[in-house]
């Protein structure tokens, strides 16, 4: 019972063994939150607006193994001495992998709360009023013609030529209420 006994295997491959190849490829596409597109107007108005982000993309991955392999040797043993008789060669096939991925990812991004709106008010009254501004200097500036181009004129002096036109349009009369002056013929019967 105490005596070891040799044993012999079986078998014609003295180490068994199992491979499996591959390559797995793990592509991510991430749109990064960002702030939304802004317009500014006068008064310190700054809106935000809806956007939509397209991101188009491409990648490519090459793998492969080193060193390239063209065999596998295995050695094939004798039953009964467990000598190597010879060594199997077996052809390996490997190849390189390609991976071509392509896509388009897509991220919109809407303002939400009230702000939108609020900023869409304040940017209307923002445009009535410099509309109103915008008349508003018409007028002092026909204002300002009227009365230097009056004054002028009742000074007898005007424009001839190209600056005219500043004063086109106003006539000088005399002031209600004034008797401008002037002679008359008399005549006397005797």
């Amino acid at each position: 019972m105490l005596c070891p006994a040799r044993v012999l295997a079986n078998t014609t491959v003295a180490s068994p063994s199992s491979n499996a190849q591959g390559t797995v490829n793990n592509n991510a596409t991430m749109i990064a939150p960002q702030s939304n597109p802004q317009f500014r107007m006068s008064q310190g108005i700054v809106c935000s607006s809806p956007s939509l982000t397209i991101t188009p993309y491409v990648t490519d991955a090459w793998s492969f193994n080193t060193p390239k392999e063209t065999v596998t040797r295995q050695n094939i043993y004798d039953e009964d001495t467990g000598a190597i008789k010879y060594v199997q060669e077996t052809p390996r096939f490997e190849k390189e992998n390609f991976n071509l991925n392509y896509g388009i990812s897509a991220q919109i991004s809407i303002p939400l709360g009230k702000a939108p709106a609020l900023c869409h008010q304040a940017t209307e009254v923002n445009i009535k009023n410099q509309k109103l501004l915008y008349e508003k200097g018409k007028l002092e500036l026909a204002l300002f013609r009227l009365k230097v181009c009056g004054e002028q004129g009742k000074l007898g002096v005007t424009f001839t030529g190209k600056y005219a036109s500043i004063c086109e349009g106003i006539k000088v009369t005399v002031p209600p209420g004034q008797v401008i002056p002037h002679s008359h013929s008399l005549s006397s019967e005797k």
